[in-house]
């Protein structure tokens, strides 16, 4: 049984996705990286590489054992694509809520270009990763996001 104060761990990685809440642990084999291949063409983000993204990551989040979960609202990270993230968009916060996660996601979606210009083209997938943060949030109730 879940304790209200149960906090989602979590690591999305390029070959793989873990999540921790309580003593449950889920680890999906399907990465960042399959989500990229099947979304971006030509090493392009646009706005139907997101489309599809979004579209692939629901299918991960709904399918899996990840929204039977109780979370309490607040979801942890230590992965380095949140840090590059919260540089990019957040001014390197520590923590970020939902709210400012929207507000970045419709930032970066208004200026793709611009945002997919300031990393080299190898770390493209850290907007893979946007796009799957912003998508548990909605779809797993989370109210804010830490780095820890």
């Amino acid at each position: 049984m879940n304790h209200p104060d149960s906090v989602l761990k979590f690591s999305l990685g390029l070959n793989g996705l873990s999540f921790d809440l309580d003593n449950l642990h889920i680890q999906l084999e399907q990465g960042l990286g399959s989500i990229d291949s099947k979304s971006i063409s030509y090493g392009v983000v646009d706005e139907l590489a997101i489309e599809k993204m979004i579209y692939f990551i629901e299918e991960i989040i709904e399918s899996q054992p990840l929204r039977n979960l109780k979370i309490s609202g607040v979801a942890v990270t230590s992965d380095t694509a949140m840090t590059q993230l919260s540089e990019l968009f957040f001014s390197a916060k520590k923590q970020i809520s939902r709210i400012e996660l929207e507000h970045g996601f419709n930032d970066f979606i208004e200026r793709l270009s611009y945002y997919t210009s300031q990393v080299s083209p190898d770390q493209l997938y850290v907007f893979t990763y946007f796009v799957f943060v912003r998508e548990m949030m909605h779809h797993l109730r989370i109210e804010q996001i830490q780095i820890i």
